[in-house]
């Protein structure tokens, strides 16, 4: 398996349409396995609700969804931190 970063900005594209099959048939194709941490996640979840693209529940279930089918790194990210504490 490959390792994958995927934008948020994909998986809120493929949530808001409620079908991600298509993006996760490409992972299965591929061999690729999305990395993600909660950064991503709560930017999707927010996305999904303030364009009110989704309800509460169901933009959870999205994310529920998301956690199964990818591997969790850490909870922040490289890049989000100061340079100086990197």
């Amino acid at each position: 398996m490959y390792k994958i970063i995927i934008d948020a900005n994909v998986w809120i594209k493929y949530a808001r349409i409620k079908d991600i099959a298509p993006l996760v048939n490409r992972f299965v194709i591929y061999n690729f396995l999305p990395v993600i941490n909660n950064y991503l996640l709560s930017k999707v979840f927010d996305a999904l609700l303030e364009n009110d693209w989704m309800k509460e529940r169901a933009a959870s279930n999205v994310i529920h969804f998301i956690r199964k089918i990818s591997f969790s790194k850490g909870k922040s990210c490289v890049w989000n931190k100061p340079r100086s504490e990197r």
